[in-house]
């Protein structure tokens, strides 16, 4: 890594690609954005995460609805590609909320396999969480909401445009390839039952201005997205 780029092979890749801008997305503590450079290092790291899934000590398989295979500590990966997304959360992180450092608690994969699902949770031990879809799977024509992420949070407007407070419509904020969303880690968010066959691939992590005491990984403790 150099100054605001990291060397895949002998190309430099911006962290933060000139003209990228988040955007509001559906509220105003929620922004996405969409990179556009994805060729030069998704094929690698689909690679990468598919290798550890198939056998590593940092998989980790709960139930179903527990947001299909986990993959814990992008750091430990020894994988570049991980490297510069990890450093585009982080970008994402000191930009939206207007600081001037950024630590991640924690940071790990979900792999999806047909029925694997996520239900509603909130995420521990953080400001905001940012969650990197790399691939969003097979489209399903008789669901077309298969695998989709989603927000059902009373606090949150989008999600409440009958009546102030009452949840009556969960919101999808839509998770192509290469886009990444980042949002308050208090948040109750979901993802729909997965459909397809290609396994639906996702980075996440949770972040703070400072470093947090102790173990981000306490006993019985869950993570999702």
């Amino acid at each position: 890594m150099s100054g605001d780029t990291i060397h895949l092979g002998m190309k430099a890749i911006e962290v933060w690609p000139e003209n990228c801008e988040s955007e509001i997305c559906g509220d105003p503590t929620i922004h996405k954005i969409t990179f556009t450079d994805t060729q030069e290092y998704h094929p690698r790291l689909i690679a990468k995460i598919l290798e550890i899934e198939e056998n590593h000590r940092l998989r980790k398989r709960h139930l179903r609805g527990a947001c299909g295979t986990k993959l814990h500590h992008l750091e430990k990966w020894s994988s570049t590609e991980a490297e510069l997304l990890t450093a585009r959360a982080k970008s994402l992180f000191r930009k939206v909320l207007d600081y001037d450092q950024s630590v991640v608690d924690l940071s790990w994969a979900n792999v999806y396999r047909q029925g694997d699902y996520c239900l509603p949770h909130s995420h521990l031990r953080s400001t905001a969480s940012v969650v990197y879809c790399i691939d969003p799977g097979d489209e399903d024509p008789e669901n077309d909401q298969s695998g989709w992420l989603c927000f059902v949070d009373p606090r949150l407007r989008v999600c409440c445009q009958h009546q102030e407070g009452c949840l009556t419509t969960p919101f999808f904020p839509g998770m192509a390839s290469g886009t990444m969303l980042i949002f308050p880690s208090q948040v109750v968010n979901t993802v729909n039952p997965y459909t397809g066959k290609r396994p639906r691939i996702t980075l996440s992590w949770n972040i703070n201005k400072d470093t947090l005491p102790g173990s981000p990984l306490p006993a019985n403790a869950g993570n999702g997205t």
